[in-house]
């Protein structure tokens, strides 16, 4: 059973959580409008985005991008700390809500937008390509949230809140979405805010209410991690071997350490 240890404390809502490429934890603080370096045991602010800062992931070429709910943008900040918006609508509609992102190997910046609530079934995924075109590749979901690509990359995991399960879509060869199935139903009204890979294929998934729950290729759920709280938002697997599981939970991010290392992120190629 892996145990937490607290890595940091005292953070204004946590959610999102992304490594550098010298493995520098970045925490995004929802409730402080601000993203977050993590050093030494201290925390030093790194850039403010507005609002409400939710997922967040560096590119390749250091660029971090950040899923910002409150302001209805997909934002990017430099390594020299300026922040600019990449992306706030899709053929002249405004975002609602942006939730979590990912990157697809071809360096498209893929992100859900929760909508505008779990009743109204409007939420979608879109895709930002290199030159921050923004194409909506699935709509109609309930309240989507974290999304993670398989390691071929060619199905994509979505956690839909608004119906308490994660669902897959299929990738076709343009980077459209298809074959949308149900993987797994969450128990006693779960829902998913993050979702991450190991290396031997198993998802976690971390539940408010529930704890990180560990679910094998066929959706059955075979471990469950359990921290102090009931609060989980986002996680990042770190450290040297990737065998360091880093979630948000309350006002804080915790550590431990696991025995299968974690599935590494895709964050390009966009620095070509």
């Amino acid at each position: 059973m892996a145990e937490f240890e607290v890595v940091i404390r005292d953070l204004k809502s946590p959610y999102g959580l992304a490594f550098d490429a010298d493995d520098v934890l970045f925490v995004s603080q929802s409730g402080a409008g601000l993203v977050s370096r993590v050093q030494d045991g201290r925390v030093e602010p790194f850039a403010k985005t507005g609002s409400r800062p939710c997922g967040i992931a560096f590119d390749d070429s250091g660029d971090l991008f950040v899923a910002e709910g409150g302001r209805h943008h997909l934002i990017l900040i430099s390594p020299d700390e300026a922040v600019e918006v990449y992306a706030s609508s899709c053929r002249g509609r405004r975002f609602a809500s942006p939730e979590e992102l990912c990157f697809a190997p071809t360096g498209d910046v893929l992100f859900s937008d929760a909508g505008h609530g779990e009743q109204e079934g409007d939420g979608s995924v879109y895709r930002a390509d290199l030159d921050g075109e923004v194409t909506e590749i699935i709509s109609g979901l309930s309240s989507p949230a974290g999304m993670i690509l398989s390691e071929d990359a060619g199905v994509l995991y979505v956690s839909e809140r608004g119906h308490h399960r994660i669902v897959t879509l299929e990738i076709d060869a343009e980077g459209n979405l298809e074959n949308h199935q149900v993987f797994v139903e969450l128990k006693d009204g779960g829902s998913a805010e993050c979702l991450l890979f190991d290396a031997h294929g198993q998802l976690y998934a971390s539940v408010p209410g529930q704890g990180i729950l560990v679910i094998d290729p066929e959706g059955d759920t075979v471990d469950t991690l359990e921290l102090p709280s009931a609060a989980l938002a986002g996680m990042a697997f770190g450290g040297l071997e990737f065998d360091q599981l880093f979630v948000c939970e309350g006002d804080g991010v915790y550590r431990a350490s696991v025995e299968v290392p974690g599935q590494r992120p895709f964050a390009g190629p966009r620095s070509v």
